[in-house]
């Protein structure tokens, strides 16, 4: 009979798994580390997906994201495991600026893109709606 692990990491993961199949499905990863590229320790693309996951599980400010990185599965999560301190606003500054001179409309265009060929979605039109507000007065 094997012999049972000392010890059991336990993560709460939620909705998270299923996100993470749909970006695969969807390339989101490769297709943001193919247009920016980087040297840090955690990809563009890496860094993007935990961005996203941080969105859609609660959201928490740039200076908290490195806690909430620590006690998180990143392999399981994102691909690849990271240390706690790839995701501190240092580098996900870095990343940000990176993704602004490429241009994030034009990344999420490409993302679009190949989100409609791969699930065979109607290109004949396109709508863009954005909603905008001023924080500087009149």
């Amino acid at each position: 009979m094997p012999s049972l692990p000392a010890e059991i990491e336990v993560y709460p993961v939620h909705h998270l798994p299923i996100l993470k199949a749909y970006a695969d499905q969807l390339g989101l990863v490769r297709l943001i580390n193919h247009y920016v590229p980087t040297e840090m320790n955690g990809d563009a693309g890496t860094v993007v997906l935990g961005l996203v996951f941080d969105t859609l599980s609660g959201r928490s400010p740039l200076y908290h994201l490195e806690e909430c990185c620590a006690p998180q599965d990143t392999a399981l999560l994102l691909g690849k495991a990271l240390p706690p301190h790839a995701c501190n606003a240092d580098g996900v500054g870095r990343v940000r600026e990176r993704l602004y001179d490429f241009g994030t409309l034009r990344l999420f265009t490409a993302w679009a893109v190949r989100a409609a060929t791969r699930f065979g979605l109607a290109r004949r039109y396109g709508h863009f709606d954005t909603t905008s507000r001023s924080v500087w007065g009149d």
